[in-house]
């Protein structure tokens, strides 16, 4: 019976002429030219990897538009930038630019997406839970209402150290 150390090598073989196929099947559309054939196979499949998360993050978004201008008109009227699509993917890019820089195990990078869309949650929720140091709804408000306070993402730490900071507190006591 063969071991299989004895079948690597064919597998590797096979591993690269399937996703030499893939590389050949994307890069050749999207790419124009022939100078992508001289990068080592690593490089190639990268670059298909980046462009195919790309392609496929833009195309969700533009249908993702679609959908919110087309057939449900009532349910977003732009004003400014903020809760704009536009602003929702330049705000997901990291998450889409940092696996290919940083190598990122897949599941780590969907526990920290997943980890932001709870942290949204909680920020835009209108439950301002006073836990010191977290920012809660009631910092996001004023972050949102002024725009010149509270532009920390998790904590209020950078915001008190730079003179930032806005406290919910207070703007009540004014009141």
């Amino acid at each position: 019976m063969a071991t299989p150390q004895h079948h690597g090598g064919q597998y590797g073989r096979l591993f690269q002429e399937e996703t030499g196929w893939y590389n050949e099947m994307l890069l050749s559309v999207v790419l124009p030219g022939n100078w992508w054939r001289v990068l080592p196979h690593l490089v190639q499949s990268w670059l298909r990897n980046c462009i195919g998360v790309y392609l496929m993050y833009f195309i969700i978004g533009f249908l993702w538009c679609f959908v919110i201008y087309h057939w449900k008109q009532h349910a977003y009227v732009p004003k400014g930038l903020a809760s704009h699509p536009v602003d929702g993917i330049l705000l997901a890019m990291p998450h889409v630019v940092a696996p290919f820089l940083l190598p990122t195990h897949f599941r780590t990078n969907i526990a920290l997406l997943f980890m932001e869309a709870i942290w949204t949650a909680n920020i835009h929720d209108c439950i301002h839970g006073k836990v010191w140091p977290v920012m809660g709804a009631g910092y996001h408000t004023i972050h949102h209402t002024t725009y010149r306070h509270n532009y920390g993402h998790y904590t209020i730490w950078m915001d008190s150290l730079c003179g930032t900071l806005q406290k919910p507190e207070d703007i009540f006591k004014e009141d």
